[in-house]
């Protein structure tokens, strides 16, 4: 089984995260920059995108999320080099830390590969408030797919 390793405060920061938009989904990178790793929580548009047009965004950020403005920087960093995608995530409000169809749609274009085969995909539970579980999913070339990895802790 692969191992995903993020630092504990890259954990710390993404449960804050999760636990502040309850009940929405939350999201955002875990990226790597100049030799150190930081989360950089993207605001979730949701809401807004399903009061617009609910009948082409019927669910909700209680369900689904839609990354904001702040993904450009991001992606337009890795796309030039400047740093690297470590992770992306969001969380499951009410519902376990597992990669749904949905998700794998978000995570891999049109002909069925990954966007990001390198980054992992990172899922938190959380119920009532409180983060219940966290879970890693890695893209495995021989599964064509995203499984389960091992989620390891590495240092501050």
């Amino acid at each position: 089984m692969t191992t995903v390793t993020l630092a504990a405060g890259s954990l710390d920061a993404m449960r804050a995260h999760a636990r502040a938009t309850y009940p929405d989904e939350c999201c955002g990178f875990v990226i790597e920059r100049l030799g150190g790793e930081e989360v950089v929580p993207v605001t979730n548009i949701q809401n807004e995108l399903h009061a617009r047009d609910p009948h082409q965004y019927p669910r909700t950020a209680a369900t689904a999320y839609t990354m904001g403005r702040e993904q450009v920087a991001v992606i337009d960093g890795v796309e030039r080099g400047q740093l690297v995608l470590r992770a992306i995530y969001h969380s499951h409000p009410e519902h376990d830390a597992y990669f749904s169809a949905e998700d794998r749609k978000q995570a891999v274009g049109p002909w069925g590969e990954p966007n990001y085969p390198q980054a992992a995909q990172i899922v938190l539970s959380v119920r009532g408030g409180a983060v219940a579980a966290v879970k890693a999913f890695a893209w495995d070339l021989v599964a064509g797919d995203y499984v389960e990895a091992d989620l390891g802790v590495g240092p501050a």
